[in-house]
């Protein structure tokens, strides 16, 4: 006697398989879109500079990573409400005659630019560099800072304790 065995063909497994083909094939040509990645509307660009960037009450405080670059080799400019960072990263020791594995360390010119708020005064920004951590500190304007009011309460109404009441009896 032969025994003949069935086998359960699941449709939807192939269709999830031919999906995840396909994402692989679209998705780098799609992350070019900054609407796609997420890019925030003020974002001008970026190539290969990331950015921190926090408000507190009196400043907007811009942070970037840029290790290894000498401080002289990065130019800030602000032109029109829009700040440009730019700079190289300089590879002091190539190696010709090696193979490589695998090649992580930047090189060449990076450029990131960004709207700032009319709420900052570019004039009297400072900027700091240390450890390879640019900081670009832009102080608010003194209108857009926020004010704080101190509310005081024009009398005090008394309420009774109860040793003032008069005893029921």
């Amino acid at each position: 006697m032969s025994s003949t065995t069935f086998a359960r063909r699941d449709p939807f497994s192939e269709m999830t398989t031919l999906r995840h083909a396909m994402d692989r094939v679209f998705a780098p040509a799609f992350l070019r879109f900054p609407a796609v990645r997420g890019a925030a509307s003020e974002d001008l660009g970026t190539n290969g500079l990331g950015l921190d960037i926090y408000e507190t009450n009196d400043e907007l405080v811009v942070k970037a990573a840029v290790p290894g670059v000498d401080p002289a080799n990065v130019d800030i400019s602000v032109d029109d409400d829009v700040l440009t960072i730019k700079g190289s990263y300089q590879t002091q020791d190539e190696t010709k005659n090696e193979q490589y594995h695998r090649r992580e360390l930047r090189s060449g010119s990076f450029e990131r630019a960004l709207r700032l708020p009319p709420t900052v005064d570019p004039a009297n920004a400072t900027a700091t560099f240390e450890n390879g951590l640019l900081k670009l500190t832009l102080p608010k304007k003194q209108e857009a800072r926020a004010k704080t009011f101190k509310i005081t309460p024009l009398g005090v109404i008394d309420t009774p304790t109860p040793k003032d009441q008069p005893q029921q009896g």
